[in-house]
Parts: structure tokens; sequence; C-alpha cells
């Protein structure tokens, strides 16, 4: 019987051996793999901070430009307001000047109809010429000027 127990208990450990070899071969392999793996993800996070780094430099650069082009529009829109305010003093005189000469026309045109009715000789065609062709040419540019309002 002890030759029994002894075979036995050799065949049970050469089975448990061979089990810890095909165990260590295969761990092995995992480690292997592993290793592979560790190396590839050292070169992803190698490739990941280079990506990170070209685009904080990017974002630093469109910052820089933004605000130049901030400053540049700043200073166009300012013009654009000083041009508008200019405008519109322009604008506001035209107006004045175009309600007098309204109101010099008007003028012109009442005293030139009561002189008429309490003249009783005709007026001078050649002498009358001018003022019609001085009325008429203030009345195109007072047309003109409404126009433009």
């Amino acid at each position: 019987m002890s030759l029994d127990l002894n075979l036995l208990l050799d065949v049970l450990l050469v089975v448990l051996l061979t089990a810890t070899v095909i165990y260590c071969f295969v761990l092995n392999r995992r480690l292997g793999q592993l290793r592979n793996a560790q190396g590839e993800m050292a070169n992803l996070v190698r490739s990941f901070d280079q990506s990170t780094e070209r685009a904080r430099s990017s974002i630093d650069e469109l910052k820089q430009t933004a605000g130049a082009v901030g400053l540049e529009l700043e200073g166009r829109v300012g013009k654009a307001r000083a041009m508008l305010d200019e405008l519109q003093l322009v604008t506001t005189s035209g107006e004045r000047v175009a309600d007098r000469i309204e109101k010099g026309v008007d003028h012109r045109k009442a005293g030139t109809s009561a002189k008429q009715v309490t003249d009783p000789k005709p007026a001078d065609p050649v002498r009358r010429a001018p003022r019609e062709g001085r009325g008429e040419a203030e009345s195109k540019l007072l047309k003109a000027l409404r126009q433009v309002r």
C-alpha cells in the first residue's frame, strides 16, 4: 500500500506541477500583453499631451486675435458714431436752411403778389424773368431738400 500511496502522490504531484506550469505560461503571456499595452498607453498619453499643448497654444493665439479684432472694431464703431453725429448735425442744419429758404420763398411770393395788386403798372418783362427763374430755382432746391428728408 505504501507503494500505491507513493505512486498516487507522485501522480498527483505531477498533475499539480503540470497545472502550475500551464498557469505560469498563461500568466506570462498575459503579463507580456500588459507590458505591450502599457507601452501603447504611454504613447497614447504622450500624444494626448501634445494635442493638449497644441490646443492650448491655439486658444492663446485665438484670444490674442480676438483682442486685436475687438480693438479694431471699437475704433471703427467710434468712427462710425462720430460720422453719424456729424451727419445728424449736417441734416439738422440742412433742414434749418430748407425751412429758411421756404419761408423766404413764401415771403417773396407774398410780397410779389401784394406788389402786383397794389402796383398798377405792369412789371418790366426783362426784370421779371430773372426773378421767375430764381423762384423756379429756389422751388427746385426746396423740392430736392424735401426729398432728402
